[in-house]
């Protein structure tokens, strides 16, 4: 077991967090699986304090939910779900692109060369603030904006991506497009960067749409 080795470090909630996080991530906890607080406890080697305080945290970002009595339940995101958070994106990363080709620092722009390396190393399980799409929605210059696309809504999407960055095809195609978008990021032309991330975004909801077509009815 990797990801949720036991905790001895001082910030136990926070650790248990990023363990917890990643776990789900990763499919270590499964989409609908149900777990107990006294077996998490266990695996993680804490006590339910710092435990509660992490699933406190992770139901807020509504990724587990807690049912009386019963522990812990990974959310699984149903198809609708995935395909109408994917229409949001399209637009709103597409205009967090374009403000951040204006408002991005050249050093911002140059670091976001990392964060495609960073993801060729992670492949799914990319850390947040190495995240393309994380790190331009947190400098877009719009904070409105970075809020919507950098909270909720952007952990609920990574389970989806988690899930089709396993497909070669999708994942070796997604770096391309990313590099692509980088490289106008750079250049600060933002009608293409603002062009090339709807398209991006765009074809994972075709692809999304293609996959339910051919699921037996």
């Amino acid at each position: 077991m990797t990801t949720m080795q036991k905790l001895t470090l001082k910030s136990l909630a926070d650790l248990a967090y990023d363990r917890l996080d990643g776990a789900i991530l990763s499919g270590e906890l499964a989409p609908g699986a149900q777990v107990s607080e006294a077996e998490l406890a266990i695996r993680l080697g804490i006590s339910r304090g710092p435990l509660r305080e992490a699933l406190s945290r992770l139901e807020g970002r509504k990724l587990v939910k807690r049912i009386r009595q019963q522990g812990v339940v990974i959310i699984d995101l149903t198809d609708r779900e995935i395909h109408d958070i994917l229409q949001m994106r399209e637009v709103m990363e597409g205009f967090a692109c374009r403000l951040a080709a204006q408002n991005m620092t050249d050093a911002q722009l140059k670091d976001l060369d990392d964060c495609i390396e960073t993801r060729i190393l992670a492949h799914a399980n990319t850390p947040a603030r190495s995240d393309l799409h994380y790190r331009i929605a947190e400098n877009c210059g719009n904070e409105y904006l970075r809020d919507l696309l950098c909270l909720d809504l952007y952990y609920r999407l990574r389970l989806y991506r988690a899930r089709t960055g396993q497909i070669p095809d999708h994942y070796e195609g997604a770096i391309e497009e990313h590099r692509q978008i980088v490289r106008a990021l750079q250049q600060r032309d933002a009608d293409l960067a603002e062009s090339l991330m709807r398209r991006h975004v765009a074809r994972a909801r075709e692809r999304l749409d293609l996959d339910l077509l051919r699921k037996p009815q």
